[in-house]
């Protein structure tokens, strides 16, 4: 197999896409070639957790309690609501009682982080979180929803939240100095959670290949275990950071009211909600 290509340039058209999208397609931002290996690989992990997804919803139906108590077995089914359940217990600790609402969203995003890094510990295949475009979209999507949220629960208090973040009325004093920092933060979160899966993800792969190249046999087994140790903790941190920043985009509305509610004359000698 030659240098930079992978199993998915065997498959029916590759070629001719490749061909065409580097012959007339240029990247907005440098002008290189446009490339389709990671599109590809993409719909490839796509494919595979719809798989996973409609394996499960078969174990489910196949099941004579109706799908409540999982098979004693191991099965892929179990291994997904273990996992799932997990992720939703921390979305819980995170966001609050909520947190329903935004587990489909990043359930989906965590079996789609999670295949597309570990796509690539196979030998001969690509993974698309190696690409700067694939983990980018990500992150710009998760940038735009949770920036959503924040003003269909706060309105337009999620914006002023960023020139007010104690929510007292003299924070507005230090609003213009606020705001542009704030203003960089938001706008850094994409940037960020995009750059750190990308370069993780292709330090592992790298080193991963470089062993394999040398010792195919044995001895890349440690660094494939390191690896899959690697694919884990990076959808994690991806995940968890969804989390927070969606757990402080609709939380907003409730910075300094439990301040108020202490100090308000008509509510002394109550005891304060429960956080």
């Amino acid at each position: 197999m030659e240098h930079g290509s992978t199993w998915l340039n065997f498959l029916p058209g590759f070629a001719q896409i490749q061909h065409y999208l580097q012959t007339q397609q240029k990247g907005v931002l440098f002008g290189n070639a446009a490339a389709f290996q990671h599109v590809a690989a993409a719909l490839v992990v796509a494919i595979i957790v719809l798989w996973l997804g409609m394996t499960t919803r078969g174990d489910i139906k196949k099941a004579k309690d109706g799908g409540i108590v999982p098979e004693p077995r191991i099965s892929i089914r179990n291994l997904i609501e273990m996992a799932l359940e997990a992720l939703y217990g921390q979305m819980q600790t995170i966001i609050g009682k909520e947190a329903r609402r935004y587990f489909p969203v990043i359930s989906m995003l965590a079996l789609f982080i999670f295949t597309s890094n570990v796509i690539g510990l196979f030998p001969g295949m690509s993974s698309p979180t190696d690409n700067w475009n694939t983990t980018f979209a990500c992150s710009i999507f998760v940038f735009l929803y949770y920036n959503f949220h924040g003003l269909r629960v706060n309105g337009m208090a999620h914006i002023a939240h960023m020139a007010n973040p104690t929510g007292m009325w003299w924070g507005w004093f230090l609003a213009p100095l606020m705001f542009p920092i704030e203003l960089v933060s938001h706008v850094a979160r994409p940037f960020s959670l995009g750059v750190r899966l990308a370069a993780n993800m292709m330090g592992d792969h790298a080193v991963l290949t470089a062993f394999l190249g040398l010792v195919p046999i044995l001895v890349p087994l440690p660094f494939m275990v390191l690896g899959l140790m690697v694919c884990s903790i990076q959808t994690l941190v991806f995940c968890l950071l969804s989390m927070i920043y969606i757990g402080l985009a609709v939380q907003e509305a409730h910075h300094g009211d439990d301040h108020a509610h202490a100090h308000h004359p008509e509510n002394e000698g109550r005891a304060a909600p429960a956080v």
